[in-house]
């Protein structure tokens, strides 16, 4: 399936995976909004508010339903998850007494809802055993229990569930006997199509509306992409539509097209999965929120045999439970973060009787759950009040088990704009901020203190590293020698041009984003768990070594030296390749394999890229040994992201957003959906799915290390850079001492919300 959602204004290609059960969702951007005023004037003054910024407000704060990133931060302040990560990630199974672990040479102790120990069964089933604490209450103040954990799991694995959550495709045992034999109307409708002659399951009145209510839906949902590529220069006026699917991926449309045609490329594209092409190719609004009765479609049809529980999921006590599933799958653990719900507002306590399979709601039908999406309540440190003009305010929960929070109320705020965050942090709009880093806000921070510096008197910066990882691409199919590209030739080959690239990234990264970003040596965000340490044994500079596998480097070398060592162990990487050397330049390829070459970057046609310098300076190292090395500095994304997601590139420059759990399975298995290194390699296979197969989290990193050193040895890979993003937060109104120390992507200010206090 192609990617093309938002690629128009980011470089990251998100493998998200389920922290919180949710995914997250790019906001537009735009001016300043009248809710920055209207915060002005209506936060209190009394010291005993925190006021946060948000980029956009879909206004979907279920802990079911949200999937903006900002809904889903709203959602959690209100929630209590079963379980809870520790700063890198790693999740934390012996939450009720906590667990103590170091991070930065520090020892920090996590503790959470609920203990979960798993047990690897003899006939090859995993049992995750669950013991909640039994003093979590609801805002309301009354008690959480484990049927408020088993209601919630139902909501998410109903047939009918159409929110972000996949908790619906783990290997739960009894869990396909659930979901077979219901569909939801909408569903139904949109198989048997507009001609559809059987009315066994809805009539043809309910038929012809349904597909005059798609079609007005999906008009307006091609419209506004080709809006969306106006506003970021991509089309001319929202007529454009050609240009518009075009830049958005997609080509073969007339000069004069409509929505409409741009709407039937969409649907013919997808094969009418209407599910994925809505949260794919968004560019705002799903599809079904701009039908104007969808909830009518979204009930679930019994169309045979279905079963009305789910056998893997048992009730073992007021505040415990298991949950089994058919195969030891590593990653599900993360599934365990199920938020405690209480059933008595989302659900009906009536429809609640365990024993006779009824789970607080009928099967197929979510229209109670969905009714309270706005207005969100939970057992978490904050209570939801009310959403007005741009703001959030919450209220301190005084029935939360780690506390009732030091400021007494939490306002978010909407600044859709990236350029006003930190002038709004001091004007007093918000207090604390998340612009994005550059170094020209760094420059803007800086100016405001007295000291001149990121953190002072007016504002203080916290960093933590970017969630992610830039990198350098090598196609093992179009940069090889011959017709294999797993021969130690065209690893050679491509190694040639890795040993290249590695060494001018210091020099590159340090000059556009100065102390702020750091170099990586192996393929991961070092952020992850399981990244390689510098401590560690076997820890390696990548491409530092020789065809020999002598170190190219030595401590006393200038930087210079370094750049002539890593050319002259580069000839020897060509020479290796079957090049032709002579004199110290290359005079002839070997069959299949070229002179030239051609890397790809977005870099906005500027050369706005922390990696352009890299490939400018070696494409001038290269040219000196008889290599050409093109660059292709496209001022369209869409370009870039076409030519290496449809193996065109030879090279490219990209990032990828890491997900929580660092399985590899979707980069480099040899039949992962978006392994554009087009790496094939039985070994790497194994250890990938070896990794998924256990849950020993020391076993599976140096699994981890292996595969990578792999990767590394194709030469298709070379990491780059890990940069910086911030939160800028008040001096003059927060005390930062308060605030939760080494934040992380995984563990950030509201993580510790609760301890936060005003000056």
């Amino acid at each position: 399936m192609k990617k093309r959602m938002k690629q128009l204004l980011a470089m990251t290609l998100a493998a998200s995976m389920v922290a919180s059960l949710s995914v997250s969702a790019l906001a537009e951007e735009g001016g300043g909004t009248e809710a920055e005023t209207e915060a002005t004037t209506e936060r209190a003054d009394d010291g005993n508010t925190l006021v946060a910024s948000v980029t956009g407000l879909e206004q979907k704060f279920s802990p079911f339903f949200a999937s903006n990133v900002d809904d889903v931060n709203i959602s959690d302040m209100t929630q209590v998850y079963l379980m809870g990560n520790d700063r890198v990630g790693e999740p934390v199974l012996s939450g009720i007494e906590g667990e103590t672990r170091s991070y930065n040479g520090t020892d920090y102790t996590y503790t959470g809802a609920a203990d979960i120990v798993i047990t690897e069964n003899e006939d090859g089933t995993v049992t995750y055993s669950v013991t909640m604490r039994d003093d979590i209450q609801f805002s309301d103040g009354t008690y959480a229990d484990i049927d408020d954990v088993i209601f919630a799991m139902y909501v998410f694995l109903d047939p009918t569930y159409d929110g972000s959550t996949t908790l619906y495709s783990t290997p739960i045992v009894g869990l396909e006997e659930y979901q077979s034999g219901m569909s939801t109307l909408f569903d139904l409708l949109a198989a048997a199509g507009e001609d559809n002659t059987d009315f066994t399951y809805w009539d043809e009145e309910t038929q012809t509306a349904f597909w005059a209510d798609l079609k007005q839906a999906g008009i307006a949902f091609a419209q506004e992409i080709v809006d969306y590529c106006v506003a970021a220069g991509y089309a001319a006026d929202s007529s454009d539509v050609a240009t518009a699917a075009s830049a958005w991926a997609f080509d073969g449309l007339a000069d004069d097209a409509t929505a409409e045609d741009f709407w039937n490329l969409l649907v013919e594209s997808y094969a009418g999965d209407y599910a994925t092409l809505s949260t794919t190719e968004t560019a705002g609004s799903s599809l079904f929120d701009l039908m104007e009765d969808y909830s009518a479609y979204s009930v679930g049809i019994t169309t045979g045999e279905t079963a009305d529980y789910i056998s893997g999921i048992v009730r073992t006590g007021d505040y415990s439970m298991e949950v089994t599933t058919s195969e030891l799958d590593a990653t599900f653990i993360y599934y365990m973060a199920i938020p405690i719900t209480p059933l008595a507002y989302y659900g009906d306590e009536e429809l609640y009787d365990y024993d006779n399979h009824s789970f607080g709601f009928t099967k197929g039908d979510l229209s109670g759950i969905k009714e309270k999406t706005t207005a969100p309540m939970g057992a978490g440190p904050y209570m939801f009040n009310e959403y007005s003009n741009g703001v959030v305010y919450m209220e301190a929960n005084p029935y939360y088990y780690k506390g009732e929070p030091v400021t007494q109320y939490l306002n978010f705020v909407e600044i859709t704009s990236e350029d006003d965050k930190i002038s709004a942090v001091t004007t007093g709009t918000v207090d604390i901020a998340d612009p994005s880093y550059s170094g020209e806000r760094a420059d803007e921070i800086s100016s405001y203190n007295s000291d001149g510096e990121l953190s002072g008197d007016i504002l203080t910066t916290l960093l933590y590293d970017f969630r992610g990882y830039g990198y350098i691409g090598i196609s093992a199919n179009n940069v090889k020698v011959g017709d294999d590209a797993s021969s130690d030739e065209s690893r050679a080959l491509r190694k040639a041009f890795g040993t290249i690239f590695a060494v001018y990234r210091d020099e590159s990264v340090n000059s556009y984003y100065g102390e702020t970003a750091s170099i990586i040596n192996y393929p991961i965000s070092s952020t992850s768990w399981a990244a390689p340490q510098v401590t560690d044994d076997g820890y390696t500079v990548a491409y530092s070594v020789d065809v020999d596998g002598n170190a190219i480097y030595t401590d006393d070398m200038t930087t210079e030296d370094k750049y002539a060592a890593a050319l002259t162990a580069a000839l020897g990487y060509f020479e290796a390749a079957g090049y032709t050397v002579e004199d110290g330049v290359v005079t002839a390829a070997p069959e299949g394999a070229s002179l030239t070459y051609t890397v790809h970057i977005g870099a906005s046609g500027s050369g706005d890229h922390p990696s352009f310098l890299l490939l400018s300076n070696a494409s001038e190292a290269l040219a000196s040994i008889g290599i050409t090395l093109d660059i292709n500095d496209h001022a369209n994304a869409s370009e870039l992201y076409a030519a290496y997601q449809t193996g065109a590139a030879d090279m490219w420059v990209a990032a990828w957003q890491a997900s929580t759990d660092p399985d590899m399975y979707q980069l480099y298995h040899s039949e992962g959906s978006t392994n554009y290194y087009m790496i094939n390699d039985e070994e790497l296979d194994e250890l990938i799915m070896a990794a998924r197969q256990t849950t020993d989290q020391t076993f599976r990193k140096s699994l981890y290390k292996s595969a990578m050193e792999i990767i590394m040895d194709w030469g298709v890979e070379v990491p780059v850079y890990q940069r910086s993003e911030m939160f800028v937060v008040s001096t003059e109104r927060v005390n930062v001492d308060s605030l939760t120390p080494d934040m992380t992507p995984y563990w950030s200010w509201m993580s510790e919300v609760e301890t936060i206090e005003m000056n």
